[in-house]
């Protein structure tokens, strides 16, 4: 039972990144748009992942393997999003 809470606890902050993080519209640059919608995907995908141990015991420990797999998996997203909407 402990696992499911946390598994949803996990998805959830990982909606919620998504929906803080993904542009409302299409105003402004395609790169842009690109960048902050790939980067809303990384997110939710590595926080719904890597958050798990988080959620079951909070502790500095078991975030900082979140963090060390959300921030460079954040930077490729950015980038691919940029160039895809650069030369798309």
């Amino acid at each position: 039972m402990l696992i499911f809470i946390s598994t949803l606890v996990s998805v959830g902050f990982g909606y919620l990144f998504f929906r803080i993080v993904k542009p409302k519209s299409q105003t402004g640059s395609k790169s842009n748009f690109y960048a902050r919608t790939f980067l809303a995907w990384s997110l939710f995908v590595s926080t719904s992942f890597y958050i798990q141990p988080f959620a079951r015991s909070p502790s500095l420990d078991n975030l900082i393997p979140w963090v060390s797999v959300a921030i460079p998996f954040g930077l490729v997203a950015i980038s691919a999003g940029y160039l895809f909407g650069k030369f798309r």
